[in-house]
């Protein structure tokens, strides 16, 4: 829904009151969070700027990040994408104990903690093993990145999926735990504003979808880059299929998880019989 004429009026107030610093994009309907950011690097881009940081609106960005995000980008030049982990905040708020942060968030948090990944083409790692490392609100990208490959029109998993096209096109991933975002999640929902929204296990259906289009995509142009070659793709999109529905097993959708893995044993047989010729 479009915003409110109190929140109209407070930014239209900011964007008076820092003309240079600040716009201000009013839409008329909700387009939804990736078309949202989409328009934002567009902007960007328009006015010359050189990074973005993303920052969905329940969410708190750390007092030093962009000071930090400026520091490790302008000093290392081969690094594109830095992100940092976050905390679970409720609607006051007030720290989140782990015993309540749900499983998907706590997969989240769980890479962050034991094996932040950083570097070149890691989209096969996050694809098969780690699944996302990164939410939104705590990612800064180089813009050209941004640029060429924008947010999918999706409802769920829209970041992973550009994620890992960004990787697989070179960005180069740095990973810094000095500006933790407070991401929100208020203490009467059991999972973040999207997937209530949508419904656990609709979005998890959407999700499945979208990360699979995903890593499709990231393959498609790490073979137009010579990263990898048309023979590994069935076992690559195997092991895709098999940490994805590990992920769903852990979040009980069942019968997704057996769905996924049907396809992993169709494709092993695949690449089985591409190698036994």
């Amino acid at each position: 829904m479009p915003p409110s004429e109190e929140t109209r009026d407070y930014l239209s107030h900011l964007k008076q009151k820092y003309d240079q610093k600040i716009d201000v994009i009013f839409l008329d309907r909700n387009v939804g969070p990736g078309v949202s950011r989409n328009l934002g690097v567009l902007k960007a881009l328009e006015r010359g700027h050189s990074i973005i940081l993303f920052n969905d609106s329940d969410d708190i960005s750390h007092p030093k990040r962009l000071e930090v995000v400026k520091k490790i980008l302008f000093e290392n030049p081969h690094i594109d994408v830095v992100y940092s982990t976050f905390e679970v905040i409720d609607e006051n708020n007030r720290l989140t104990p782990v015993e309540k942060i749900s499983s998907p968030i706590l997969e989240i948090l769980e890479s962050n903690l034991q094996n932040p990944m950083e570097g070149n083409d890691i989209w096969i790692k996050m694809g098969t093993e780690t699944g996302i490392i990164n939410i939104t609100s705590s990612t800064a990208v180089r813009i050209n990145f941004a640029y060429q490959c924008p947010f999918p029109n999706e409802k769920a998993s829209e970041d992973f999926h550009a994620w890992m096209r960004m990787s697989a096109l070179g960005a180069n991933f740095k990973y810094t735990p000095l500006i933790p975002t407070k991401y929100r999640i208020p203490s009467f929902m059991k999972y973040q504003a999207s997937r209530m929204r949508i419904g656990p296990s609709n979005f998890n259906q959407i999700k499945a979808r979208v990360d699979s289009d995903g890593f499709s995509k990231a393959i498609e142009i790490a073979l137009t880059r010579n990263m990898i070659k048309p023979e590994e793709i069935p076992l690559l999109k195997a092991k895709f299929y098999k940490r994805l529905a590990k992920s769903m097993k852990r979040q009980m959708e069942n019968e997704l998880a057996d769905e996924l893995l049907n396809k992993a044993a169709q494709l092993e047989y695949e690449s089985f019989v591409y190698f036994d010729k």
